[in-house]
């Protein structure tokens, strides 16, 4: 079996689902490539890629182009397969034979009108729509309910053999950000961007006092962040590390995983604190609720309110001689749901159920 999949620009959740689970669908013996913008290629170096000049923000005459070039490899590949909203609004514009898509993000609580068009006539010819959580999977049918026959949750997942959260020695890990060796520290992994709220960690460091952050990412409010940690009154608290390709430092320097988000699909950086062992406080919102455990892996809080942040970083320091337990639990249940050899059977059942109809 061939199949295609077709991905707009991505550093995320999307470019890390593809880069674990195509591989493992060709040990399975599906032969797979990737469709993405030429910048990608790199990140996809172990997999077959082919370019495919999709842009972040609608361009009517490039989306056609790129939509028409995709129904013409239809006849090289048994299945397409869509990945994110943009993707799947462009394939819409000239829908294939047979294909499906995998909604990765909540989508907008409003639609613009010719966007609710185009994920209509998706929603209408795919074959599959498939969710990365129950919450995306809700958010979806919310829009387009005619479309919940052919509606599935697979889950992303996290390659726990590849989390080396005892790697480095943890002192040495802190003196890399100048961590003192006997506070607690909550690690924050993000794009730093509105959605991912860690302007909420900020507001909560100011009254969580024994509390450091370390946060990792780059995005577009990296400079407005830095202004709010120096005018809160935090900024010797709170370490921006920037982007870091590989974790396992960070991993051996923090205590816990604090994820503040507004809005959040599943939560990648969740399922990866559960298997480094970190208790991880996140919010209740979009998929991190069918993540997190509370009580038992870590604590939910709502979003957007830095005073149920700072009692979860109390009580998280009250609980102190629990969280190797937490951190325990959290490596069980991720190895029991969310790896990517569960998201790829899944896959595989889908693909194989769709071509014998």
């Amino acid at each position: 079996m061939r199949v295609l999949h077709l991905a707009r620009p991505a550093a995320g959740g999307v470019l890390r689902y593809l880069q674990n689970v195509v591989p493992r669908l060709e040990r399975e013996g599906i032969e797979c490539a990737v469709a993405c913008p030429l910048a990608m290629h790199s990140s996809l170096s172990c997999v077959h890629t082919v370019r495919w000049n999709i842009s972040d923000r609608p361009q009517m005459l490039t989306d056609l182009h790129c939509a028409l070039l995709a129904r013409g490899w239809q006849k090289h590949y048994d299945l397409l397969h869509a990945h994110g909203l943009r993707t799947v609004g462009v394939l819409a514009l000239a829908p294939p034979r047979r294909w499906v898509f995998t909604l990765h993000n909540l989508p907008p609580e409003h639609l613009a009108p010719s966007v609710r068009w185009l994920l209509n006539r998706a929603a209408y010819s795919a074959q599959r729509v498939l969710a990365v959580s129950r919450a995306v999977r809700d958010a979806w049918l919310h829009h387009f309910p005619q479309s919940a026959s052919k509606c599935e949750v697979i889950y992303g997942g996290v390659d726990v053999e590849a989390v080396h959260a005892h790697a480095a020695d943890k002192q040495v890990a802190r003196q890399q950000w100048n961590l003192p060796d006997d506070v607690p520290v909550a690690l924050c992994v993000a794009r730093l961007m509105e959605d991912k709220g860690v302007d909420i960690l900020l507001k909560a460091l100011v009254y969580a006092h024994e509390w450091f952050a370390l946060i990792v990412g780059e995005g577009p409010q990296r400079q407005s962040l830095l202004r709010l940690a120096t005018e809160l009154g935090v900024g010797e608290r709170a370490r921006f590390a920037g982007y870091l390709p590989v974790l396992d430092c960070a991993w051996s320097a923090c205590d816990i995983a604090v994820i503040p988000s507004r809005r959040e699909g599943l939560g990648l950086f969740a399922l990866e604190a559960m298997a480094a062992g970190k208790p991880v406080i996140a919010t209740n919102t979009g998929g991190l609720a069918e993540v997190v455990l509370h009580g038992e892996t870590g604590w939910l809080i709502p979003p957007d309110d830095p005073a149920a942040l700072v009692i979860a970083l109390q009580q998280a320091i009250r609980q102190r001689p629990v969280w190797h337990d937490m951190g325990r639990r959290g490596i069980a249940h991720v190895r029991q749901h969310f790896t990517w050899e569960h998201t790829t059977q899944r896959l595989l059942d889908v693909y194989s159920r769709l071509t014998s109809m």
